[in-house]
């Protein structure tokens, strides 16, 4: 790698990229159509707002809203915020190490003769 720092640069931007991707692209789980459904029309029921009835494709919400065991309830929302951690922990990862190779090829380039 030291005579190629441009393959660093490059691995590096690729990785910037699918980590800026996953980053911003990424968001609260989303919750299968059945339970979005009973979702709306509890929410519908309740007289809410289009605003709260959208808010029913997120897993952890929707879960709350239909749930009837409290035990149950928690245990879906953890599940879901876990894999939301997850997901936003791999993309700060992937950006993490992109930078570093990006910012080595360049240094590297810099010093190469030529």
């Amino acid at each position: 790698m030291k005579k190629n720092p441009i393959v660093l640069i490059v691995l590096g931007l690729l990785l910037l990229a699918v980590g800026g991707f996953m980053q911003f692209t990424g968001g609260a789980p989303r919750a299968d159509g059945a339970l979005v459904q009973r979702c709306q029309e509890e929410m519908k029921s309740r007289g809410a707002g289009a605003d709260m009835v959208a808010q029913c494709s997120e897993t952890a919400f929707a879960t709350a809203v239909t749930a009837t065991d409290a035990d149950t309830a928690a245990r879906s929302i953890a599940a879901a915020n876990t894999s939301e951690v997850g997901s936003n922990a791999l993309a700060m990862f992937l950006i993490g190490l992109g930078l570093v190779l990006t910012l080595g090829g360049v240094a590297l380039k810099r010093k190469l003769p030529g």
